[in-house]
């Protein structure tokens, strides 16, 4: 039997069941055979208890304690007996029916030290039942509280997770940055370099720059720069997102003379993965002025003749 039922058992013996928790008791009194056992011998203690207590004179406020939580008991209590000098006898205690409540079974005697105990105790009870309460409500805080800190743990180690995934990613883009900007300060300490040597070869005031744009659909952005020095007869040319060439296939540099009935060629090359290239050139022949320079695709190792429809860059 489990401590539960023990409980509920010993308060309904001792009456303080309400009517509806006495009500349920009683109908599971009825079925369970070995609570009707315990009941009985609950009875059986508290009316050993009632004989057994010593005579002691209760407050002067008890029966009208008693009697306020039983209304209409007053009015029917009967008269008290005058005692007889007859020695006691030992009776026997009648059979306890389990559907009826023990108070119809013990005498006035034994509610009389059942009364003194409730007096004695009933302090004691409501302390414990506030002090349960309280204890009930601090548990379920308690667990609120819990409830907010596995909350907020579980928002801060998302909130974490996101911020070193963004932290991740701007790395990743700063140093693709930095990798651009080595490029170009790569690219820009050669061209400072060159034009410095033009400077100290004076040659600089001497050399024509010519940008040739692009005549490709699919490259718009294909682009190149000619540095020509007329007095010397060569040159430098710079391209960049030029397409890279299957094989057997070059670009040829011409150099055009309005002097001269076709175009003066300058040499031929190829570009990197990317479409760029810088190369030293100089054209097969004299060449009076330098009108223009354009660039067209033509077979490997170059031709006499530019292919006009294969042009890609050209200006002047």
């Amino acid at each position: 039997m489990n401590e539960s039922l023990l409980e509920t058992a010993n308060l309904y013996v001792l009456g303080h069941l309400t009517m509806d928790a006495a009500a349920a008791f009683e109908h599971e009194l009825q079925q369970n055979i070995a609570l009707q056992k315990e009941v009985q011998a609950l009875q059986l203690a508290i009316l050993a208890l009632a004989h057994s207590a010593p005579q002691i004179a209760p407050p002067a406020d008890l029966r009208a304690q008693l009697l306020a939580g039983f209304p209409g008991l007053e009015a029917t209590a009967p008269p008290a007996k005058p005692q007889t000098a007859r020695t006691s006898q030992t009776t026997k205690p009648a059979p306890v029916s389990p559907g009826l409540k023990v108070l119809h079974f013990i005498p006035w005697a034994a509610a009389a030290a059942i009364a003194v105990l409730f007096y004695q105790n009933k302090n004691a009870i409501s302390q414990a039942q506030r002090q349960t309460t309280a204890a009930q409500a601090e548990t379920a805080s308690a667990r609120e509280r819990e409830k907010s800190f596995l909350e907020a743990i579980r928002l801060s180690g998302s909130a974490k997770a996101r911020s070193e995934s963004a932290l991740t990613s701007l790395r990743s883009k700063l140093t693709q940055i930095e990798a651009a900007l080595a490029a170009l300060s790569q690219e820009k300490e050669t061209l400072v370099a060159e034009l410095s040597i033009l400077r100290d070869n004076s040659q600089l005031d001497k050399t024509r720059i010519a940008v040739l744009g692009s005549l490709l659909k699919n490259h718009p952005g294909a682009v190149a720069v000619s540095l020509w020095r007329q007095e010397s007869q060569d040159g430098l040319l710079v391209v960049e997102n030029l397409p890279a060439l299957p094989v057997g296939r070059d670009y040829q540099l011409w150099v055009i003379d309005p002097n001269l009935k076709t175009p003066v060629s300058a040499g031929v090359f190829k570009v990197d993965a990317e479409g760029k290239v810088r190369i030293e050139f100089k054209p097969n022949r004299a060449v009076q002025s330098a009108y223009k320079f354009a660039v067209t695709i033509e077979k490997e190792g170059g031709a006499v003749e530019p292919t006009l429809d294969k042009m890609v860059v050209i200006g002047g």
